[in-house]
């Protein structure tokens, strides 16, 4: 497993409620898009079995069959009864919505919805500002510590100097001079 630095890891987790917060709104909106392909999927069918009838009635003219009146005539009627099954069932589906939309059930499913979508939206706000403010937390402190400077060894006492190694763990520190401890807290 590879260690992340810290930038890496609070990029990696803003990402990541990004992500999650696009993926719910496109799940909920892709519903509602789903169902509505497939009612057009569903009139686009329909309405091309008119034209395959057309197109039948056609070329069976062409063919000349023994009867072609009578075939022609029945795929008139086919046409026309598709015609009017679509037309019933597009009749059927207005009055379904139209008494969908005015039900004290649809009424409270379209609010819950509304409170939900904000609800999401707020919490991806949310996730995405804690993200860009751990990022900027985690940039101040690279910031910091990338410009870390050194401090003037040369103006400090060697008693300084010992103290300074010593927080710094260097080895054998009680026995070097000021040159030696200043070369040593430099490597360090």
């Amino acid at each position: 497993m590879t260690t992340q630095t810290p930038e890496q890891l609070t990029r990696t987790v803003t990402d990541n409620a990004r992500a999650a917060s696009r993926s719910t709104v496109g799940l909920l909106r892709d519903g509602g898009y789903a169902t509505i392909g497939a009612t057009e999927a569903a009139v686009s069918y329909v309405r091309q079995l008119g034209a395959k009838a057309n197109e039948l009635r056609g070329s069976l003219r062409t063919l000349k069959l023994p009867a072609p009146a009578e075939v022609s005539s029945s795929l008139r009627d086919i046409g026309d009864e598709v015609e009017q099954q679509f037309e019933s069932l597009a009749g059927r589906g207005r009055q379904l919505v139209a008494s969908l939309q005015g039900s004290r059930a649809t009424q409270t499913a379209t609010d819950r919805a509304r409170v939900a979508r904000s609800q999401v939206k707020a919490a991806g706000t949310s996730v995405r500002r804690a993200g860009d403010a751990a990022a900027d937390a985690v940039d101040q402190a690279a910031d910091g510590v990338g410009s870390r400077t050194e401090p003037d060894y040369a103006s400090m006492t060697v008693d300084e100097l010992r103290s300074l190694a010593r927080a710094r763990d260097i080895d054998g520190r009680s026995d070097m001079n000021k040159a030696e401890l200043i070369a040593a807290l430099q490597q360090s």
